[in-house]
């Protein structure tokens, strides 16, 4: 089951392009990218931008890439799990896509930044920028930020 939320947002006039480059490896070694994603930290006082390790599955521009979130999850002794799930915001014709990567256990440290009211969340998120013609992630850009935060508060 995969877990899905849609969120709609006022009408803005905002656009961007984005541009992925090649890859060219040697022929016998696997294809890995860095790309960017909003890390939230329970060691932080505030969200960070900070690069993914990622393997991709060929070397052409559209290729999937699959990250790799245990390189920046804490406490992989505690929690070896890494939760997934993907979330749509909708403004106004525009949609954007997210996958957040998260760990979830009770002994894991209570992230100050999520708190909210009586509500705690125990681990450290990763929102990353999911494509829009091809289901794969891509670097994150400037707007995306506030999206990220935006969904990571909802």
């Amino acid at each position: 089951m995969v877990n899905t939320r849609t969120y709609i947002l006022p009408t803005c006039s905002v656009s961007y392009r984005l541009y992925l480059t090649p890859l060219y490896l040697p022929s016998n070694q696997t294809p890995e990218l860095h790309l960017w994603c909003r890390l939230y930290s329970a060691l932080w006082t505030r969200p960070h931008q900070v690069t993914m390790l990622t393997c991709c599955s060929g070397r052409s521009c559209t290729a999937q890439c699959f990250p790799i979130p245990e390189s920046l999850l804490q406490e992989a002794t505690m929690q070896p799990y890494v939760h997934n799930c993907f979330m749509n915001v909708c403004e106004g014709r525009h949609i954007y896509r997210f996958c957040i990567f998260f760990k979830r256990h009770l002994r894991l440290r209570a992230n100050v930044l999520l708190r909210s009211g009586d509500h705690k969340f125990q681990g450290d998120p990763v929102v990353m920028r999911v494509g829009v013609n091809h289901p794969s992630v891509v670097n994150m850009q400037a707007r995306d930020n506030a999206l990220a935060d935006f969904i990571i508060h909802q």
